[in-house]
């Protein structure tokens, strides 16, 4: 609790010094705690940055959704939940999904956000062996549909998905193919196991 809603402080003054930023948050439970504790100030800050498009909101479910046990009623339930948050407290919905550390990816959860009515969504934890099959099939974007979705437009269950290339989400797994370069610019670090 503690470090989210710092890490939620220093994003939205971070924004707020510098228009040519922007940052993503998923999990509208961790910043409706902060939203609660927050002062005025940071809260008029927080809609600010909202409303100039700097902080966008993806999937917007209470938290992220573990896609590998629940069923598809708790999955939507998650989804809602956060969804009402946020149009009740900033007016926004979320456009785009974001999934990159569930336990496993559900056709279920692409279903669910595909008739939400998402623009895409971005995964990652797949297996490593089949991310590097669609990489050299240059296939990481794809339109994900249903094994029953016939292909009639007006019907589709298909949400254009972005699977990310590398292993991780770290800075020296995500920037790029070389995780040396990357790696000079992951400060936390402090030493670079590739370099």
């Amino acid at each position: 609790q503690a470090q989210s809603k710092q890490i939620i402080t220093s994003i939205v003054q971070a924004l707020t010094d510098d228009a040519r930023r922007t940052f993503v948050w998923s999990d509208t439970g961790f910043f409706q705690r902060w939203w609660d504790d927050a002062s005025g100030e940071l809260r008029s800050k927080a809609r600010a940055v909202v409303e100039r498009g700097q902080l966008e909101f993806v999937t917007g479910a209470w938290v992220m959704t573990d896609e590998a046990n629940p069923r598809y009623n708790e999955m939507l339930e998650q989804i809602l939940e956060g969804h009402e948050w946020l149009r009740r407290t900033l007016d926004v919905r979320p456009r785009f999904g974001w999934s990159i550390d569930p336990f496993g990816h559900s056709d279920t959860m692409a279903y669910l956000l595909a008739r939400v009515g998402f623009d895409g969504i971005v995964i990652n934890r797949v297996h490593y062996e089949v991310k590097k099959v669609l990489a050299q099939r240059k296939a990481l974007e794809f339109n994900w549909r249903q094994t029953w979705d016939d292909g009639d437009a007006a019907h589709s269950t298909s949400v254009l998905t972005h699977m990310f290339p590398f292993y991780s989400y770290d800075v020296p797994h995500t920037c790029g193919p070389e995780p040396a370069t990357c790696c000079e610019f992951d400060f936390a670090r402090g030493s670079c196991p590739w370099a």
